[in-house]
């Protein structure tokens, strides 16, 4: 019993000798390098304190402009006149592709690479529309949703089909809205079948089926046992 103590004892020494050990070394390097932790510190406050001059300063007024910029241009945009939109008009007002080129780190330019990659679609430059819709950011589910099916009907259009399948995968996926995964879950399952990935088409069409009865007048239901048949699960 009192080696026991006795190691109890030595132990408790030593982790205390480690501790004063760690201690003094911290405060050594501490003391040697005061100068540089210092130096660290301050440019740590001058970069947080210049992020907020810039965000409050740069950003913000340069969002408002752009908003205000893209005024005509949304008109023109939801009146279909897309062309319009997009390219502006010399001295009177901007279009959605110049309000990116220079506003697009503001909140109004991004939500103007939308709406430009929606007008490039809507033209048929889909080269256009795939580059802007992979710049652009939300953390809106119904339009980060819209962004990917964008993206996989442009991919679809462009003739690249196996490219646009996981488009149409990460659309569904975004959301919870029901017409949008209907939507995106079926154009997933018939791609995924006109490429030969039938298991994966099974899967998109059972998420419909248990998720969605009846989806697409029954269509889900169809096409999950027939691809049951084919995969040799039924």
């Amino acid at each position: 019993m009192a080696k026991n103590n006795k190691k109890e004892e030595f132990a408790t020494e030593q982790f205390v000798e480690k501790l004063d050990k760690t201690a003094f070394d911290v405060e050594t390097f501490v003391e040697d390098n005061a100068k540089l932790i210092v130096g660290v510190l301050v440019a740590l406050v001058v970069a947080a304190l210049g992020y907020f001059a810039y965000t409050k300063f740069v950003v913000e007024p340069k969002s408002e402009e752009a908003l205000n910029n893209m005024v005509q241009a949304e008109r023109l945009f939801d009146q279909d006149s897309v062309a319009q939109a997009l390219k502006g008009s010399a001295g009177a007002y901007q279009g959605l592709q110049q309000i990116v080129d220079e506003f697009g780190n503001t909140e109004a330019g991004n939500l103007a690479r939308f709406k430009a990659a929606s007008s490039y679609y809507k033209l048929g430059d889909y080269a256009s529309a795939v580059k802007l819709l992979e710049d652009f950011s939300t953390s809106d589910e119904v339009m980060l949703a819209q962004k990917y099916g964008m993206l996989g009907n442009a991919l679809t259009q462009s003739n690249k089909v196996e490219e646009a399948l996981p488009y149409f995968v990460k659309a569904a996926e975004a959301t919870e809205v029901e017409t949008l995964q209907v939507t995106y879950y079926t154009k997933a399952g018939e791609i995924a079948m006109s490429v030969g990935k039938n298991e994966d088409a099974l899967k998109y069409f059972q998420i419909l089926v248990d998720k969605y009865p009846g989806a697409n007048n029954g269509n889900a239901e169809k096409f999950a046992e027939r691809l049951k048949y084919v995969v040799g699960t039924k």
